[in-house]
């Protein structure tokens, strides 16, 4: 509606200047115009409000851009992060990751019957971690098949029964981490975030709140120094219907947010 009333009062004005300037004045048009003017207002609104799959918001003090996009995280180019659990666990074939979570799918994708490759590599990249399981949220394990770079990121618990969990305060710090390590290992590549926590990690927070949260714990990272020029959240089309999520709200929270 304010979007509505925005329009209308921008066609006012232009027609109340048109009169003062006897262009195009009252005695020329109906007495019914303001519906006529309202009904205009109506379709412009819809039409510069109508779905989209993608918004984006430069941050030119930054020197980045922050997307927010509705797709499959596969399909997007660039390096793509997979959130994991703490005590990196990944056996999908024995029941202890479920096919159906983000890191389910990763395996089953590029580690189709072949997931002790990928339990290997990780086991390699826990060598070079301090201590010992489990991790700190934020730790980060890069792995590279398929020509592409996969950053595993732990931000959730297991428990006895091998739910995962996550708190807000888990993501914050998975993010930290995650920060750090590919601004000092990546390389500079476009980077594709899904709403970590949001599905398997049972987070209580809404989808949009997520993604606000991501681009402003980006933003000011890169304060400490460039980590990728382009960060690309990336919201599944089913979540994005099932929560109804309205890219025009997270474009101009972002706004906002970077603003301040």
């Amino acid at each position: 509606m304010q979007a509505v009333l925005s329009i209308f009062g921008a066609i006012w004005l232009l027609v109340e200047t048109l009169d003062f300037f006897n262009v195009y004045t009252r005695d020329k048009y109906a007495s019914y115009a303001f519906v006529i003017f309202f009904g205009c207002s109506i379709a412009l609104a819809v039409f510069f409000r109508r779905p989209i799959q993608s918004v984006q918001v430069p941050i030119p003090h930054r020197g980045v851009c922050v997307e927010v996009r509705i797709a499959d995280l596969f399909n997007v180019t660039g390096a793509i992060v997979i959130s994991t659990n703490s005590v990196f666990e990944a056996d999908v074939a024995g029941g202890k990751i479920s096919p159906n979570s983000l890191q389910g799918q990763f395996t089953a994708r590029y580690f189709t019957g072949n997931q002790h490759k990928l339990i290997e590599e990780l086991r390699k990249g826990l060598q070079r971690c301090k201590g010992s399981p489990p991790y700190p949220m934020g730790t980060t394990i890069p792995i590279t098949t398929h020509g592409k770079t996969f950053y595993l990121t732990a931000m959730s618990t297991l428990n006895s029964q091998g739910n995962a969990s996550s708190t807000l305060r888990d993501v914050e710090e998975a993010l930290g981490g995650l920060w750090e390590y590919v601004r000092q290992a990546g390389e500079l590549q476009e980077l594709a975030v899904p709403l970590m926590g949001t599905g398997r990690g049972r987070l209580n927070v809404p989808r949009s709140r997520v993604a606000e949260l991501i681009a402003e714990s980006f933003v000011n990272a890169s304060a400490e120094g460039k980590i990728s020029d382009r960060l690309v959240i990336v919201i599944h089309p089913q979540d994005a219907e099932q929560f109804s999520v309205n890219l025009y709200e997270i474009k101009d929270r972002l706004r906002q947010l970077m603003s301040l």
